[in-house]
């Protein structure tokens, strides 16, 4: 659908997309990576994302001085790429070998696909506390849902009892280590 809105496949809008998206992404993964201030990311991958953040942020950062040129940043992104990914309710630290969003055949295992991100099961997840809001919002949601619990069908009423039941449990199980 996307080739039928951006013309043919030949047009390169696709790719011009692509290509703003990367940047987008390179610039706030370097402005992560440089915060000083920045909080500790928890989840099963939070202390990997946070050493792929430095490192990255090492090679953004020179002389006191954050990379502002875009082309410069491209070269960076491509050279030194973290593969992390920010999403709604979790931050994606990709490791194919573990993804839950990739078959073990798909052949463009490059990058997530964020669309079939499962972040309670994948342990590929990190959580910075924006991930941790939404997901907090999320179990609200399900509760304002369940309120009327007798009301619903036994068959309609379990998913939303299993979701609360496992946002709950996966919150609970990472929550961030506290401020010394």
């Amino acid at each position: 659908m996307f080739e039928g809105y951006a013309g043919t496949s030949d047009s390169g809008f696709r790719d011009e997309v692509e290509a703003e998206q990367a940047l987008a992404r390179g610039q706030l993964l370097a402005e992560l990576g440089a915060d000083e201030d920045r909080p500790t990311l928890a989840g099963p991958a939070g202390a990997e994302a946070e050493a792929r953040l430095a490192e990255f942020a090492r090679h953004t950062v020179f002389d006191g001085q954050v990379v502002t040129d875009e082309a410069r940043l491209r070269r960076i992104v491509a050279r030194h790429d973290p593969h992390v990914y920010l999403g709604t309710f979790g931050t994606c630290v990709y490791n194919p070998d573990r993804a839950l969003c990739r078959t073990s055949n798909d052949p463009g295992a490059g990058q997530p696909v964020l669309a079939d991100c499962q972040p309670l099961a994948c342990r590929n997840t990190a959580l910075t506390p924006a991930n941790r809001q939404a997901l907090n919002g999320h179990l609200t949601k399900l509760e304002e849902a369940l309120a009327n619990r007798d009301r619903l069908a036994p068959y309609v009423r379990h998913r939303p009892e299993e979701q609360h039941r496992e946002t709950a449990a996966f919150l609970a199980r990472h929550a961030p280590e506290p401020a010394e």
